[in-house]
C-alpha cells in the first residue's frame, strides 16, 4: 500500500468516525439514556469501514476475495449503523436493544451480500 492511499484511507477513516459518531450522538440524544455510547459505537464501525472500503477501493492489485470479504464488512458496518438509529427511534427498547436491532440489520445485510451475485464480482 501506497503512502497516498493510506492518508486517503486514515483520513476517510477519521472523518467517519467523527461524522458518524457525533450525528449519532445528536440525534438519539433525545431518544435514549447513554446516546454517548451509541455514537461511540457507530463512529468507531463506520471509521473502521471507511478505511477498508477505501483501501480496497485505491488499490488496484487487490484480490476477489478480498474484495469480498470487503464488501461484507461493508455491509454490515452498513446495516449496523441504520439498524442503530432505527433501534434507537423505537423509544422502549433502550441502548441495549438498538445495539441488537443494529447488530441483526448488520448481520442481515452482509449475509445478503455474501450470497449476492454482486459478492463474487
Amino acid at each position: 500500500m501506497s503512502v497516498k492511499t493510506g492518508t486517503i484511507a486514515l483520513v476517510a477513516g477519521l472523518a467517519a468516525f467523527f461524522g458518524v459518531g457525533i450525528g449519532v450522538t445528536a440525534i438519539t440524544e433525545h431518544w435514549i439514556d447513554f446516546p454517548l455510547l451509541l455514537g461511540l459505537l457507530a463512529g468507531t464501525l463506520s471509521g473502521l469501514v471507511a478505511t477498508i472500503a477505501v483501501t480496497v477501493g485505491l488499490e488496484s492489485d487487490v484480490s476477489a476475495g478480498r474484495r469480498r470479504t470487503a464488501g461484507i464488512v461493508t455491509g454490515f458496518g452498513g446495516g449496523f449503523v441504520c439498524g442503530l438509529l432505527i433501534g434507537a427511534a423505537a423509544e422502549p427498547i433502550g441502548t441495549v436493544g438498538s445495539i441488537g436491532v443494529g447488530a441483526g440489520v448488520g448481520l442481515l445485510v452482509a449475509g445478503g451480500y455474501a450470497v449476492s451475485p454482486f459478492g463474487s464480482r
